[in-house]
Order: C-alpha cells, then sequence, then structure tokens
C-alpha cells in the first residue's frame, strides 16, 4: 500500500485522508494477495480529492511505478459500492518430478465430498479442523503448470498453501512460485462479474 500511496504523491494525484488522530489515505486493495504469492489483475481503489480522468490518472500513476508494477485499467467508480471477490485463480509451475501422478492427486481430491485441513488459531493458538471442500472450484494440470480456483463467500475461503499440502505440493520453493493469476468480482453490488486478468 505505501508503493501505491507513494507514487500518488510523486504523481501529484491529491489522494483523500481519513479523518481522526492518525489519517491515513483511501486506498486498498480489494483482495490483498497471501504473503510471498505474486499476482496479476488486483483492484486498487482509491480516492481521489479533485477529479482526473481515468485515462490521466492511468499516465500520471504509471510513470512513478516502479518495475514489475503494471496499470492494467481504471475506471470511475463513481458512488457505487466497492466490488467483492468471488474466487481467485492461481497457477503453479512444475517439475516433471511433480507431474508424476499429478492427474490422478487431483481426480481424488476433487472427487472426494469432504477435504478436512488443520488451520491454526490466531490468538489463542489453537488449530482447528475445517472443511475447505466448498471452497475449491476447479482444478487442473495443463503442461507444466497446474491451475486451481477458490471460492469466496460469506463463511470464508481455502487458503491456497492447503490446497497445494493436499497435492502433496506445499514445499517453500512451490510457496514463493506460486501466482495469483485472475480474480472474479462482483460488479458494484449486482450479480455480474468483472474479471481482471
Amino acid at each position: 500500500m505505501r508503493l501505491f500511496a507513494r507514487a500518488c504523491r510523486r504523481a501529484g494525484l491529491g489522494l483523500t485522508y481519513s479523518a481522526g488522530y492518525n489519517p491515513r489515505p483511501r486506498l486498498a486493495l480489494v483482495s490483498p494477495r497471501p504473503v510471498g504469492v505474486s499476482c496479476r489483475g488486483d483492484l486498487l481503489i482509491l480516492t481521489l480529492q479533485d477529479d482526473c480522468s481515468c485515462r490521466q490518472l492511468c499516465s500520471r500513476l504509471a510513470a512513478h511505478l516502479p518495475d514489475g508494477v503494471s496499470l492494467i485499467d481504471s475506471m470511475d467508480l463513481g458512488s457505487a459500492r466497492s466490488p467483492m471477490v468471488q474466487a481467485a485463480t492461481y497457477c503453479l509451475q512444475l517439475s516433471q518430478s511433480e507431474l508424476d501422478g499429478l492427474a490422478e492427486k487431483i481426480s481424488c481430491v476433487l472427487q472426494a465430498e469432504h477435504l478436512e485441513v488443520e488451520r491454526p488459531g490466531r490468538k489463542d493458538h489453537r488449530s482447528r479442523r475445517l472443511d475447505i471442500r466448498p471452497h475449491l472450484g476447479r482444478m487442473q494440470s495443463s503442461g507444466d503448470q497446474l491451475s486451481f480456483t477458490l471460492v469466496h463467500s460469506d463463511t470464508g475461503s481455502a487458503r491456497p498453501v492447503e490446497v497445494l499440502a493436499l497435492l502433496g505440493l506445499d514445499s517453500f520453493y512451490n510457496r514463493s512460485q506460486l501466482v495469483r493469476s485472475s480474480l472474479k468480482y462482483s460488479h458494484f453490488g449486482s450479480n455480474a462479474a468483472v474479471e481482471q486478468v
């Protein structure tokens, strides 16, 4: 978030700030990514003090972003509610040894009625068992890539590392190579969806 706040300052874009003793710029990523996961198509929402066209915003902000960060598109939300994330798709490039037997593992996971995982607690540090099957959408391997979709709901979502663990692919290296390739959003309170890729 600091990266975008600094880029806005350097671009001369006046962000609005929250009220109170510790004002913060009004900008937010709709779906912050898991630690160590790179991503494409994140949605950044910011509120400006002055009117600025979407084209001007993109050109001014893009000039002050570091290598590896680029803007795909922009739109004016007006007074519409922020979109909610409906699903996230992840991709992972695998070695030949990891691909061996992967199709069978994927088939077993998708055919299971329940997929119980143990998730560490936050405050009391007690782990709890969760069924993540309702949150797992499609999963497939194509060439040397694994891709899977996690569905978000009011009851939460699965964590990508939990899915990798079910397949025996949750090594530290694989966690660091995981890419969130797309997000599917509810479109401003309606049933339509916007997908950023």
